[in-house]
């Protein structure tokens, strides 16, 4: 009965129209490639410029020189942390670019990431090329006022938030450990490798998103959005990390097609929550959330 009630995209003779907007998803818009295209590919090369320290490292290991095959190591290792730290950063920023209303990164990644790069440079000029400490310095500084030139500085304040503990504040919070949530699923799924449970978890984060936007507009729709967001995450993230851990194991294709089942079914739930939103109907998202609990709980046991 209760999948009768919440037939998803997915369910037989389930229309097809269960977009957003109420239009049907469209390949393209694809959770995981945008996430891709949030990495600058000149930052990937960073991870390729440090190789020739490591060959160095590896020449004076041979050599017997062990104090400059430590330098060289640790400059390689400076130089590797400020390339991850780099694309972290801008994994951050992208996801603070794409938000009307968020906080700025916590943790200045790509500031950090010139200053590794730039310890890492002058490393390995002291260490590496037997310069003396002016010339490393100098080409340390040198590498830090590049670094934040081509690849620029994180973000310094907040967007759309005139008094952090305000009601902004808290509706950055909220859409911060949604995206948390979002992220942790998508990785999950990816983990199961099965193209059309990914294919469907991708749907799934365009109608959260969906969502998402929707509080951003209407920063008022946070304390029923909230619950909402709460039960309905914590439902997915939990039923996706049980089946992720159980179905290589148990390979049954009944829990392969409930677990589908139940990705429609959330996905149509989270639409209707958001076109009840849209339209103030306080009662029946309130039905919609209990009902929807209560199905997630015969799921994730």
């Amino acid at each position: 009965m209760i999948a009768r009630r919440h037939g998803g995209a997915y369910s037989p003779g389930a229309r097809t129209d269960t977009g957003p907007n109420g239009a049907g998803a469209q390949p393209g818009a694809r959770f995981r490639g945008r996430r891709a295209a949030s990495v600058d590919v000149r930052g990937l090369l960073l991870f390729v410029l440090p190789t020739p320290l490591l060959l160095a490292a590896l020449w004076d290991i041979g050599g017997g020189a062990v104090a400059a095959a430590g330098g060289d190591l640790a400059a390689y290792a400076l130089m590797m942390a400020g390339a991850w730290l780099l694309r972290e950063g801008q994994k951050a920023e992208a996801a603070y670019q794409a938000r009307a209303v968020a906080r700025r990164p916590a943790v200045p990644r790509k500031i950090l990431a010139a200053c590794a790069a730039g310890l890492g440079v002058a490393l390995g000029t002291l260490a590496g090329w037997g310069q003396g400490p002016v010339t490393a310095a100098g080409m340390g500084l040198l590498a830090f006022l590049a670094h934040l030139m081509a690849f620029g500085v994180d973000p310094l304040r907040h967007k759309g938030i005139d008094v952090l503990e305000g009601e902004a504040g808290r509706v950055a919070e909220a859409l911060d450990k949604a995206e948390a949530r979002l992220a942790e699923i998508t990785r999950l799924a990816h983990a199961i490798r099965d193209r059309e449970i990914e294919g469907r978890i991708d749907t799934l984060m365009t109608a959260v998103r969906g969502l998402l936007k929707q509080i951003e507009g209407d920063p008022r729709d946070l304390p029923r959005a909230r619950r909402y967001l709460s039960v309905y995450l914590a439902g997915a993230e939990e039923a996706t990390r049980k089946y992720a851990e159980s179905h290589e194991a148990l390979a049954d294709p009944g829990l392969r097609a409930q677990y589908l089942e139940l990705i429609g079914e959330l996905e149509a739930n989270f639409q209707r929550g958001r076109r009840m939103l849209l339209e103030d109907d306080r009662t029946a998202l309130e039905v919609e959330i209990e009902v929807l609990r209560e199905r997630l709980g015969q799921e994730v046991r």
